[in-house]
Order: C-alpha cells, then structure tokens, then sequence
C-alpha cells in the first residue's frame, strides 16, 4: 500500500460547524481529526476562506483564500448558488502548496471511513493511449459521477460528469484536473435565461450552462482532445460514447463500499437515491474497461465480465435490504451518526 510519508491531504471548502443528527463536534474539526488518525505522517493541508475561524482544527498547513463568490443559478426559491469557481480556486491552492507525491482531496464534509481504496490505486494497468492523458487514473467516487437522468419517457444524457467529491491521485494529475478556466458570470451560471434548453432535459428551473463537476472535467479533456461539449446535456458529436472512453482511461470509479467516505453534511448513502441506477458505479467503469481495452485477451475480458455480473448482483440484493432498512426509520443514518459520536468522543483527548 502507498506510504502516508508520501500522501498530501487537501481539505477544501468551507469551515462547517453542524451536521446531521446532531453530531456535537464542529464537522469540519472531525474531518480533519479523522484523516490524522488515518494517515498520521500524511501532510494535512486545509484551504479554506478568509475569515473562517480554524480554532482547534488539526492541520499542517493553513490556506485563507480570497473568496471569489458565487452566482444564483435556478428560477425557484430558495436560489441556489453556483460554487464552482469556490471549489476551483480552494482545492488548487491546496494542491500546488502540497509537497508529497500524491494528492488526496477531500471536501470539508466527507468523514473517510477506511483507506482500503488505496489498494486499487495501479490495480487496472492497461489503457488506450489515445485517450490517456494521466500519469495514473486519478481515484473518483461514483456518488454523484452520473452517465445521465432516466424518466419514463427519455434519458437526459449527462456526459464528462465525475463527482467533485473525493479525489486521489498522483499530484501533477490533479493539478491538472483543477489548473482550468474560472467561470465567468454571472453569464455561465444563468446561461438558460436566455437559451432554449433541451426537450430532454429534466430540470427546467435550472439555468446553469452545465455543473461544476462538467466544467471542470470537460476542461481537463479540453486541454487534450478538441471536445465539441456545449452545455450539460450536449450529446452531440458522440459525447457520450467519447466520455465512457475519457473516463474509463483517466479515472477509477470506486463505489461507497470501497472509497468508504461520508457526507457529515448530507449524510447520503447511494442506496438512498431515487436515481442511483445512474451513478457510474464501480461496475459500470469496469465494463467499459474490458469492452474499450483491446489489448484484453479473449480469457481476462471473460474474468472482468463474470466479476462484474456476480458483483453487480450482489451489489443489487444489498442495497434493496439497506435502502428498505433506512426508508421509514433511517436506520442505516441513525447508526452511522451514532458511530461517529461514539468515535468523536474517543479523540476529545486529540484536540
């Protein structure tokens, strides 16, 4: 497994000071007590706000940003506002103060539970060099890395869409995932007051030309291949067929089960969604990298294709038993807050 020595820890975002069910601890203060007891000779840095108050949040090296603000993006109330250029300037002022080899980049809410995904880290060692543009695939989570939206009639596409979340990888790699254009607005965030949005898109009230999490993927690949990527649901010029192959050879998708992190914020588990037959799962990048990979032979694409059919049906009985556990009485929410309580009681010690 990689050595902490050789880990630098990018704690983004704001400093957060409440949680779900009542966690006491100050959220952002757990995180971070969290990621020292996990990798205790990792380089933890923190890139926040000016203003923000760290009092007694462990860290290595502290980063106050300049707050470059965010826009209203949806014709309903309450306004949401778009944080993209926020997550932009946090996590790559993070990532060049980090002196370690490799980068783990986390948000100031996600509680990691395990470091078991660095065991995947160079597991899959074959790519098409074509659309390779990456030293190593950078590790993504799969909550919120979604192919598109399903309804009963039509499928609105949703390519370049990988979850801004959690993030690991080789240094120069997220540096060059994060070193992307800021947005410029409030044109970008409001880009459908004055455009037609597509038939199949499912969200009307929603303005923005495309999320956060589009924008700065599709930059990347930007930088590499010519992309012809207009807005959020732009499936034209093969966009998606294009983005299965940019993904599958740039980044890992892990499912919670194996990059086992929390939203102390949103407390979201992927058994909970309505739509998370979307999420690009673990699954899902496996079977394109035996269907993309041509240099498999006949044997080893046979090995990915059982693996991932034996996976995915257990994966479907499991998260039938705990969505139906946490329907009605949250049980799976209520014991994992109850959990992390008791843990965050065990390291008082620590602050």
């Amino acid at each position: 497994m990689i050595s902490d020595k050789d880990i630098s820890i990018v704690v983004q975002g704001p400093i957060l000071t409440h949680s779900k069910y009542n966690l006491k601890a100050n959220t952002t203060q757990l995180v971070c007590l969290r990621l020292k007891e996990l990798f205790p000779q990792s380089e933890l840095i923190l890139s926040t706000w000016e203003g923000e108050n760290v009092d007694n949040i462990p860290y290595d090296k502290l980063i106050f940003n300049k707050d470059p603000g965010a826009t209203w993006f949806n014709y309903n109330e309450p306004k949401l506002y778009n944080n993209c250029n926020r997550m932009i300037t946090s996590t790559l002022s993070g990532i060049q103060s980090a002196s370690r080899k490799y980068i783990l980049k986390v948000r100031s809410d996600l509680f990691i539970v395990s470091k078991n995904f660095l065991n995947y880290f160079d597991r899959y060692a074959l790519y098409n060099d074509e659309y390779k543009f990456v030293k190593s695939r950078i590790i993504a989570f799969s909550m919120w890395s979604i192919q598109g939206h399903k309804t009963c009639h039509f499928t609105m596409p949703k390519p370049f869409h990988i979850s801004d979340w959690a993030y690991f990888g080789f240094k120069e790699d997220l540096m060059s995932l994060y070193d992307v254009p800021l947005i410029e607005e409030p044109d970008f965030s409001q880009w459908f007051l004055t455009r037609c949005k597509s038939f199949h898109d499912i969200a009307p009230e929603v303005l923005w030309k495309m999320p956060p999490e589009q924008h700065i993927t599709s930059s990347f690949f930007k930088k590499y291949i010519p992309l012809q990527f207009e807005h959020t649901a732009d499936d034209s010029h093969e966009n998606m067929k294009i983005s299965s192959q940019l993904i599958m050879n740039n980044f890992l998708i892990l499912d919670q089960t194996q990059f086992f992190l929390i939203s102390l914020k949103h407390f979201c588990f992927q058994f909970s969604r309505a739509n998370y037959e979307w999420f690009i799962y673990h699954n899902t990048w496996l079977k394109n990298y035996h269907l993309f990979i041509t240099k498999h032979h006949f044997l080893a694409k046979l090995k990915y294709k059982i693996f991932a059919s034996i996976r995915n049906v257990g994966l479907f009985f499991l998260y039938k038993v705990l969505f139906f556990l946490n329907k009605y009485t949250q049980f799976i929410n209520r014991s994992t807050a109850y959990l992390i309580k008791r843990w965050s009681n065990k390291i008082k010690n620590l602050i």
